[in-house]
């Protein structure tokens, strides 16, 4: 289970840590834009990056073994992202939780049903990014994230 209050504090302390970021090589491939990650936690073995801002507390929520991936990314300005699937690094089928810690205008949208979210800072939303959507950063600044892959069982509270 991931709590209301882990979800919070992953915000706070993502919002105001200064990632080692450095480029993303799939996506900027694929994608055509320059994407920026910071791995946190992730692939087959849930490896945990050594990283000098992670404190006591967000280590103990990352350790959560329901938690399968978290990762930083900073999303160029003016970006489109085409229609595409998320990779999965997982082996597995799992959901993403997403954390905007920046932004100003931006979304997501699945090109199956045409459902629109835009982002909020510091609001979680959970979706299954194995499914086709495409997004946008309508601004003139970078979109900062947080993602967190959980199981496809996990319960999240209060998202």
């Amino acid at each position: 289970m991931i709590s209301k209050k882990d979800l919070n504090s992953l915000y706070e302390w993502a919002k105001v840590a200064n990632f080692p970021l450095r480029n993303e090589r799939i996506t900027s491939k694929y994608m055509g834009y320059g994407l920026k990650i910071c791995y946190i936690k992730g692939g087959v073995n849930l490896i945990q990056y050594p990283n000098k801002e992670l404190s006591e507390p967000v280590i103990h929520i990352i350790e959560n073994t329901d938690i399968l991936g978290v990762y930083f990314l900073s999303y160029p300005p003016n970006m489109i992202a085409p229609p595409h699937r998320d990779y999965n690094p997982h082996r597995q089928p799992y959901r993403r939780i997403q954390i905007p810690t920046k932004v100003e205008d931006g979304y997501i949208e699945w090109i199956a049903t045409g459902e629109k979210v835009y982002w909020e800072e510091g609001k979680p939303e959970i979706f299954n990014v194995l499914e086709e959507h495409q997004g946008a950063n309508n601004s003139n600044t970078t979109m900062e994230f947080l993602y967190v892959d959980i199981k496809l069982d996990t319960v999240v509270e209060c998202v």
